[in-house]
């Protein structure tokens, strides 16, 4: 423990140094965990996304399919 007032405040100084540390840390941790999470919500949308667009072709592809089936047996001959 200082005894004199500058030795006071210059311990006060790093208390607060050591602080603002592991204040700005912490904020660097939570930052870091937030930006992951949001990422990981991203590549889930872009997979559902990608997912919805291959059912779509899909299913046209495959009305395409019955429409010319159905054309080639319409018993036109």
């Amino acid at each position: 423990m200082a005894d004199t007032i500058k030795g006071k405040v210059k311990e006060a100084g790093h208390a607060i140094s050591e602080t603002a540390q592991k204040v700005g840390n912490r904020v660097s941790e939570k930052a870091e965990e937030a930006r992951d999470w949001a990422n990981e919500k991203l590549h889930k949308g872009q997979n559902r996304a990608e997912e919805a667009v291959d059912k779509a072709k899909n299913k046209v592809e495959e009305m395409k399919e019955d429409a010319k089936s159905k054309a080639d047996n319409c018993g036109c001959d």
